[in-house]
C-alpha cells in the first residue's frame, strides 16, 4: 500500500522538479524615464542657460516658475559656491537672471517618469541630490519618502523603494531658499538610478501550467 502511494505522487513531485528547473526570465530593467536634472531627451548635459527639460516648478513662494540650467563653466554667481557640475547633471533654478535668485521658502521640484512595461512593486530608486539652501523631502506620488540633503556643497545619498505604481508615477523634490541678501540663489541637482523587473511574459507561465497538466493527465491514466 505504501508502495503505490509512492507512485501515485511520483509524478507530482517530478512536475514540481520540472517546473522549478524552468529558467526565470524576469530581470531587472533600467527605468529610462527618470532623468537626472540638466540633460537632454539623450541625458546629455545641456548648455548654460537652457531651459530645464523633465523637471518643472510645480510651486514657489513668489516669482518666476520657469528653470533653467546654471553651469559652472559659465564662472558667475553662485559658482563656485555651488559644487560644479558634471557630464551626468547640472543644477537648476528659476529663471530669473544669472544668480538663479528667488524669495525664501519652500519650491517643488517636479518630474515623472513610467512604469508602464516594468513592475512596480520591484521598483528602486538609488542615487544622490543637492539642493540650495537645504532639500526638505522627497515626495513620490504625494507620499513622504523622508530623504533629505542639507547643503549645496555635496551631494546627499537618495533610496526609494516602495510606494510605485503602474503607468506614470511622479517626484516632486521640496527645497527650502532660506532668507539671504538681495542676490538670494536657490537651485536643484539631481542623479538618479531607476530599476524594475521586467514581469514574466504569460507565455511561460501558461507553458508552466501546460507541462503539470500534462504530466498529471498522463499519470491518472497510467
Amino acid at each position: 500500500m505504501f508502495g503505490r502511494r509512492c507512485i501515485k505522487f511520483a509524478p507530482i513531485a517530478i512536475a514540481v522538479t520540472v517546473l522549478a528547473a524552468l529558467p526565470a526570465v524576469a530581470y531587472a530593467n533600467a527605468i529610462t524615464t527618470l532623468f537626472n536634472t540638466g540633460v537632454d531627451a539623450s541625458a546629455m548635459p545641456q548648455n548654460n542657460n537652457a531651459s530645464e527639460m523633465h523637471y518643472t516648478l510645480l510651486s514657489v513662494p513668489g516669482g518666476t516658475t520657469g528653470l533653467r540650467v546654471a553651469r559652472s563653466s559659465s564662472n558667475t554667481f553662485p559658482f563656485p559656491n555651488w559644487m560644479a557640475d558634471s557630464s551626468t547633471s547640472a543644477w537648476i533654478g528659476p529663471n530669473s537672471g544669472d544668480a538663479m535668485s528667488g524669495p525664501p521658502g519652500d519650491y517643488d521640484y517636479r518630474t515623472t517618469f513610467d512604469l508602464t512595461g516594468l513592475n512596480a512593486a520591484t521598483a528602486s530608486i538609488k542615487g544622490q541630490w543637492s539642493a540650495d539652501n537645504y532639500g526638505v523631502d522627497i515626495f513620490l506620488n504625494g507620499i513622504s519618502t523622508h530623504n533629505t540633503a542639507t547643503d549645496f556643497r555635496s551631494f546627499y545619498n537618495l533610496s526609494i523603494t516602495s510606494g510605485f505604481i503602474d503607468g506614470v508615477n511622479t517626484l516632486v523634490f521640496r527645497v527650502n531658499n532660506a532668507p539671504g541678501a538681495a542676490s538670494n540663489p536657490t537651485g536643484l541637482r539631481t542623479e538618479l538610478v531607476g530599476k524594475a523587473d521586467v514581469p514574466e511574459p504569460a507565455s511561460m507561465t501558461l507553458l508552466g501550467a501546460g507541462l503539470l497538466g500534462l504530466i498529471l493527465t498522463r499519470s491518472k491514466r497510467a
